[in-house]
C-alpha cells in the first residue's frame, strides 16, 4: 500500500500476514515527496566517534567494521584542529566504504573475510596490507584529508 501524507511524506506499507489472516511482519518505510537538501552531512551524523587510550599504536584513529571512529587519544592530544577534522574525514571514508559492502557487497571494504584476508571492491588483498595502511582503499580517504586542506 502507498500513502500521501498532507505534508509530503510517501509511507510504503507492507502487510505480511500467514494463512489465518494474522499479520506476521509489518514495515512502514516513509519517504519524503520532495527533496531538501540538508544542511549537514548525514553520513557524518550517524557516525559515533570515541576517544579512548590506544596504547602504543601510533595511528591518529582506527575504525573498525562496525562503523565507529575511534581517536587514539595520545595521538591527539597535541594535535590541532585541523588535524583532527582530517582524521576524520579521512576515517569516515573508511566507514562508508564499510556501509557500501553492506549494501552492495564487492563494492566496498571488509576484512577478516577469511583467514587474514581483506576486500575491497571485490579484490582480495592480505590483511597486512591494511595493517600497514597501503592498500587502494586508503587512497579516497588521503583525498577527503587533501579536500578538506583547499
Amino acid at each position: 500500500m502507498l500513502t500521501l501524507s498532507p505534508t509530503g511524506l510517501i509511507s510504503i506499507v507492507v502487510v505480511i500476514t500467514d494463512k489465518s489472516g494474522l499479520i506476521t511482519n509489518f514495515l512502514i518505510e516513509t519517504r519524503m515527496a520532495f527533496n531538501i537538501k540538508p544542511f549537514f552531512d548525514l553520513n557524518k551524523m550517524s557516525t559515533s566517534v570515541f576517544e579512548r587510550d590506544m596504547g602504543d599504536d601510533p595511528v591518529f584513529a582506527r575504525t573498525p567494521k562496525n562503523g565507529v571512529i575511534i581517536l587514539n587519544e595520545k595521538a591527539i592530544k597535541d594535535s590541532s584542529k585541523e588535524e583532527l577534522d582530517n582524521t576524520i574525514a579521512h576515517e569516515q571514508v573508511h566507514v562508508n566504504q564499510f556501509k557500501n559492502e553492506v549494501k552492495n557487497p564487492g563494492t566496498g571494504l571488509d576484512y577478516n573475510v577469511g583467514a587474514g584476508k581483506v576486500m575491497f571492491k571485490g579484490k582480495e588483498y592480505d590483511y597486512s596490507v591494511m595493517q600497514e595502511g597501503k592498500g587502494p582503499w586508503e587512497k579516497p580517504a588521503y583525498a577527503a584529508e587533501k579536500k578538506l586542506k583547499k
